[in-house]
């Protein structure tokens, strides 16, 4: 590792870091609770009174994103792909799913669940944004132009059709289990009920088709972002091979991230997470399948850029 790529990941480091206290200051003080998550934290993963453990914890957690971005500015460094946001984005999912799944093994404590899953991923994708950001400005980068594909009649198409084959896959798995234990809806219902009313028992409740229409949209809006997302990568990739490891990463993050959320969503959902991780499961599966069928020259692409070239 040279002296620039150190340079890059302790910088990048240290402003990821710097992005997530700045986020909880934040949103902490905003409930009236300034400090609240760094005591909770430090006080969980340190012990000792909270106050006394958040200087050691800043210590810690600085530390830690120091090691993140030399790893991340490594990584750019050996892919060899200028697409921060998407990759930014990626990492803020893998942070988030550390974080769920560190917290509860390193102490038992679920730093998820007492913060909420909407606040603590919010600011991880920012950390993550932050960090390939400030590596990619730092290195001087012309950015790729996967996002340009996003504008793209035909890109535009395929991302809205593949989106709303995903989220209707996840929909029928649910409503064909919910109608087989006789209770149709209740799924979508709970889930309604979680997001607009925080009603964590909404399960046990009867199904509100208020709930149940506005949680379909949100479940529509979150397979079509990730539908228009995909679709822009397949076709960049097809025009640079080299995005391929990029695009690869994105996606086992994404996945890495949807079974954090499962995680978290499960306990308060009728079924077991691995229902639930399935069903996700099936309908990643079938989105790209459908962009593979619509792209043949992406199997091309992909043996381009994920092989390494040799010289004569």
């Amino acid at each position: 590792m040279n002296a620039e790529i150190l340079k890059r990941g302790a910088v990048s480091g240290f402003v990821g870091a710097l992005t997530i206290v700045i986020w909880f200051f934040l949103t902490d003080t905003i409930r009236g609770e300034p400090l609240a998550t760094a005591r909770f934290v430090s006080s969980a993963l340190l012990g000792g009174p909270t106050m006394a453990a958040v200087p050691a914890y800043t210590v810690l957690h600085f530390m830690s994103f120091l090691v993140i971005g030399l790893a991340s500015a490594w990584a750019l460094d050996a892919i060899k792909v200028v697409a921060p946001t998407l990759i930014g984005l990626a990492l803020g999912a893998l942070l988030f799913d550390m974080i769920f799944y560190g917290s509860v093994i390193a102490t038992g404590a679920d730093v998820v669940a007492e913060f909420g899953w909407r606040n603590v991923l919010a600011g991880n994708m920012l950390a993550g944004l932050a960090i390939t950001h400030t590596i990619y400005w730092m290195e001087g980068s012309e950015l790729s132009g996967w996002v340009a594909e996003l504008f793209k009649v035909r890109v535009i198409r395929e991302g809205i059709s593949v989106g709303i084959a995903g989220a209707a896959v996840v929909a029928i798995w649910f409503l064909v289990l919910d109608t087989i234990v006789g209770e149709p809806l209740r799924t979508p219902s709970a889930l309604g009920g979680l997001v607009f009313a925080g009603e964590t028992e909404a399960a046990s409740m009867p199904v509100r088709m208020s709930w149940v229409i506005g949680y379909t949209g949100i479940h529509l809006a979150i397979g079509l972002v990730l539908g228009l997302v995909l679709a822009s990568a397949s076709a960049a990739v097809e025009d640079s091979p080299p995005l391929v490891l990029a695009t690869v990463l994105a996606f086992i993050c994404f996945e890495a991230l949807m079974m954090g959320i499962v995680g978290v969503v499960s306990v308060f959902l009728p079924y077991s997470w691995l229902v639930v991780g399935g069903a996700n499961l099936l309908a990643a599966v079938t989105m790209v399948v459908l962009l593979w069928r619509r792209h043949p020259r992406l199997g091309h692409a992909m043996g381009d850029g994920m092989v390494p070239a040799t010289g004569a």
